[in-house]
């Protein structure tokens, strides 16, 4: 079951907690002006409103003294264990203890559900979501107002168009922000990862980590004066928590099937040995996957011969380097259709089969060790292997047979693929590890942690020489004009002279922490944080492909450390302020020449600093008003400052060369952002949350084309050259609300929504000179970048800057206790969304019944009305943001997933 946000923000514990609660004299009621305090990890104190209500918000884990002191009733106290946010009660009574009045009862009654921070955050549980047998972060994810699955942004990935399947990628786009400006986190440090030609830098693929190692994540939307980092968080932060110290024995196991008859099974155990805390878990994620064993229709290309006789599907036939139209025997396809490969009069049948099946196993363990009550350390290993038969690129297509056409193979819609592999197996690890140790070093809390994060892909691609299918269709034989009609056949074709690719790509990632906060008196905290971060993304390719891929150095790599200093508190009963100071710097040290082995490097350093101003306003304890302003930095992706090929290369997708070249004079984007915000408790039991905010950013990057002559053989060709460059202004901006009713018992819902919208508003001075040229807007000679215009769009491709891109989610439910309930899940997807689709609603249904005390079975009734639910995807897109970011549509767009029934079996003790 997918939770909704609103109820895992309620059940998700973190590594810093909300204490709140009320209290009341022994008739039950309230006391106001009572001053309640903590002492512990964190000293703290408040006085309780009109109505009973306290709050202390930042807390970090660990024992707690809870202390009460009423006029009249007197003092009170009680220990307090904090592993996530706490709600207690404090009531009054006659019991005395050395002198001393005692809470009589202090009740975890549910953990808090009211921000009272200055950022926006929402809570979810990978964990649990992974034991209600979920396994794809997109799903949790894309719920959230403000938050959108941005795929794999600057590349295709053949998985990408496989619903559910483990590896899809999933990069985040919060508050609008692509995913390099959307940082994710462990525990405060770094989650980098990405290939080195595609994603190297450029948001972290969260399909590498699985569900099931992490008990919670934040997101935290806007500049938060709390963000451990502004490196990489324009839009926000994704903040991951290692799984909490365990206080019992429990263990948990459950299984599920899968959208296309496989299985999912996750375990955990937890066990506390006096000073020994121990979690483990391990999952396993197999399925046949949407296309099972049944195939692809379609052959291997580019086909060379027919029987012998060279082959085109033009006339006359094409000469080199005609890439264009050689990817693709298709049907009757109109420029319109598909502008790249033209017009096509052919179509194969019988290629060899293709499956998308995977095979994923995961695990986890985390331990902690307490040496004394002021020193513990910790480690936490997250591991997991993936392998998946890609589906080659596909499409439906309408087949209208030419003039002459024997009909034996009826006019109709048929699938066909462009890949020229037989088989394309993807396999994938992940490793990540982190060690920390936390002290109590006089007032205050010294923690030392270090991460390492490393991800190893490896593709294996071949293609046999020949195949005997048969053709339906027409084509040209042996240079003729004369088009050959194909009547079904059997006919032997050869193929491409490739025979295999073995691609590897390696992501290596080092983080270093070290932080320390200290209290001043009883309202004031301060304290220092240093991060550095190291990143490498080594490759090899067994043999070019094209020659556009070329072999990585290790050297090639990124470093950036960041220094925070802060303070904050409690400057009086109903305000909280937080103040942050960032120093951040970006090294790279890339190749002088673009994309080659050359043993010339090239340094670049980067230096910014930036606040972040929090504030906290509580008229009372019903009302929290909150506001946030400061900097942010956004690193250029490993891949934007390093370049691409080494020389031009005949282009894919249009005749001509191509090449991506080096800019190592690109600048990191800079931003200064606001957020406003409320959240109210409204009577019986119902929160509403309402944000605003904006963020520009200056020399944002943007990739531009210009175009040259390139003569090769004697020959000119139009040569097409990118290079990522940075813009002038840009600007982010939305609101987001959220109103949630939620009880124990009774009838539940949820209404949230989000309107986000994102365009540039000016461009550097010589933005539209061509190379060499002054660009006269008048008659257009010298001008190129024309379709890029301020206050309408960021590249041309967008213009409805007054319509953004809307997220809504709406829950109505019923829960008869803690374990029963069902309820329907409605969530909207506005135009211009990560599905390259209009704009539409999908509905899933929830079922949690307990069959014993520890036995419980789930049923997900997902896609109820069958929206894009094709078990495959008609073609395998360059996944995007919403185009709200700049991003065109793909041709098609990506399949939602099937309609189907989902069941689980949870046992837990």
């Amino acid at each position: 079951m997918l939770i909704p946000h609103n109820v895992a923000a309620q059940i998700a514990p973190t590594n810093s907690a909300t204490i709140s609660g009320s209290v009341s004299d022994s008739t039950g009621k309230p006391v106001a002006h009572a001053k309640v305090s903590v002492s512990g990890p964190k000293n703290a104190s408040t006085q309780s409103d009109a109505r009973g209500f306290f709050v202390f918000i930042g807390m970090s884990f660990g024992s707690y003294e809870l202390t009460a002191d009423a006029s009249g009733l007197g003092t009170a106290t009680r220990n307090l264990i904090v592993e996530g946010d706490t709600n207690v009660a404090i009531e009054y009574n006659t019991t005395i203890v050395n002198g001393l009045k005692v809470i009589a009862q202090v009740k975890n009654i549910a953990p808090a559900q009211f921000n009272v921070t200055s950022a926006s955050i929402t809570q979810v549980n990978p964990m649990e979501e992974a034991f209600q047998g979920e396994t794809s972060w997109r799903r949790i994810l894309e719920q959230i107002p403000g938050v959108a699955q941005a795929g794999l942004l600057g590349g295709q990935s053949q998985v990408a168009g496989v619903p559910d399947s483990p590896l899809v990628p999933v990069q985040l786009s919060i508050d609008g922000a692509l995913p390099y400006e959307t940082a994710t986190l462990l525990d405060g440090m770094p989650l980098i990862g990405g290939s080195y030609n595609y994603t190297a830098g450029n948001g972290t693929d969260l399909g590498r980590y699985a569900l099931n190692g992490f008990d919670a994540a934040d997101v935290v939307r806007g500049p938060g004066a709390n963000a451990p980092s502004i490196v990489d968080s324009i839009g926000g932060s994704f903040v991951l928590h290692s799984p909490s110290v365990v206080s019992k024995n429990h263990f948990e196991f459950s299984v599920s099937n899968d959208p296309y008859g496989g299985i999912v099974a996750n375990a955990l155990i937890g066990v506390r040995f006096t000073r020994l805390s121990v979690v483990a878990t391990y999952g396993i994620n197999s399925s046949p996957g949407p296309l099972s064993s049944a195939g692809i229709q379609g052959p291997p290309d580019p086909i060379l011969t027919v029987n012998g006789q060279s082959f085109s599907p033009y006339s006359p036939p094409c000469s080199s380097p005609c890439y264009s139209g050689q990817y693709l025997l298709n049907t009757n396809y109109t420029l319109s259709q598909f502008p790249y490969y033209g017009y096509q009069l052919g179509i194969l049948e019988g290629g060899l089969n293709q499956t998308t099946s995977w095979n994923q196993h995961s695990g986890s363990i985390a331990l902690s060790y307490e040496f004394s009550p002021s020193i513990s350390v910790g480690f936490f290993y997250a591991g997991l292997t993936s392998s998946q038969n890609g589906a080659p690129t596909s499409f439906t297509n309408t087949f209208v047979p030419p003039a002459g056409y024997g009909e034996s193979l009826p006019a109709g819609q048929y699938i066909s693929n462009t890949s020229y592999l037989s088989d394309y197996p993807f396999t994938q690890t992940s490793s990540l590890l982190e060690e920390k140790v936390t002290a109590r070093l006089g007032n205050g809390v010294l923690r030392l942690a270090a991460l390492q994060n490393r991800i190893f892909e490896e593709c294996s691609f071949s293609e046999p020489a020949s195949a005997v299918v048969r053709l339906y269709g027409g084509g040209y034989l042996n240079g003729s004009s004369t088009l050959t009609i194909f009547n079904g056949e059997a006919y032997t074709i050869t193929l491409s002279p490739f025979s295999v690719i073995t691609p590897e790509e390696n992501s290596n990632n080092r983080d270093l922490l070290i932080s320390y906060a200290t209290p001043i008196g009883e309202k004031f905290h301060v304290g220092a944080s240093f991060v550095k971060s190291y990143y490498d993304t080594p490759q090899s390719y067994s043999i070019p492909f094209y020659g556009i891929f070329s072999t990585t150095p290790s050297a090639v790599s990124e470093t950036t450390n960041e220094t925070r200093f802060f303070i904050g508190g409690d400057p009086s009963e109903k305000t909280s302020l937080d103040l942050s100071m960032y120093f951040a710097n970006a090294n790279y040290h890339v190749p002088t020449v673009s994309g080659t082995n050359a043993t010339l490097y090239h340094d670049a350093n980067y230096p910014y600093v930036a606040p972040r101003l929090g504030f906290v306003w509580r008229p009372t304890a019903s009302v929290a008003v909150r506001a946030a302003a400061g900097g942010g930095f956004a690193e250029a992706p490993l891949n934007y400052i390093a370049g691409g090929v080494s020389a031009p290369q005949p282009c894919l997708s249009s005749p001509g060369y191509c090449e991506n070249t080096a800019n190592l004079n690109l600048q990191p984007e800079k931003s200064f952002g606001f957020e406003l915000g409320t959240d109210i408790r409204l009577p019986r039991d119902t929160v509403l949350s309402f944000d605003v905010y904006r963020s520009d950013l200056y020399g944002q990057f943007y990739n531009a084309t210009t175009v040259s002559a390139y003569t090769i053989g004697g020959v000119t060709y139009p040569l097409y050259t990118t290079q990522y460059g940075n813009l002038g202004k840009s600007r982010y901006e939305g609101l987001l609300i959220d109103l949630h009713h939620d009880v124990p018992r009774g009838l539940y819902w949820t209404f949230s929504g989000g309107l986000t919208r994102g365009y540039l508003v000016s461009v550097p001075q010589s933005f539209y000179n061509s190379p060499g040229q002054t660009c006269d807007l008048v008659t257009g000679v010298g001008c190129t970048n024309v379709n890029v215009m301020p206050n309408i769009n960021f590249n041309g491709t967008f213009t409805g800057v007054s319509v953004p891109y809307a997220q809504a989610l709406g829950v109505l439910g019923y829960r008869w206790d803690i374990r029963k309930s069902v309820d329907i899940t409605g969530v909207y997807f506005g135009n211009n969304n990560t599905y390259f689709h209009p704009g539409f609603v999908e509905f899933d249904g929830h079922i949690h019944y307990p069959l014993t005390k520890i036995l419980s079975l789930s049923a997900t009734f997902r896609n109820i009305t069958g929206i894009y639910d094709r078990a495959m995807q008609i073609y395998s897109p360059a996944s995007g943001a919403p185009t709200i970011t700049g991003l065109p549509y793909p041709l098609y767009g990506e399949q939602y997933g099937p309609r189907t029934v989902l069941m689980t079996l949870n046992l837990k003790q």
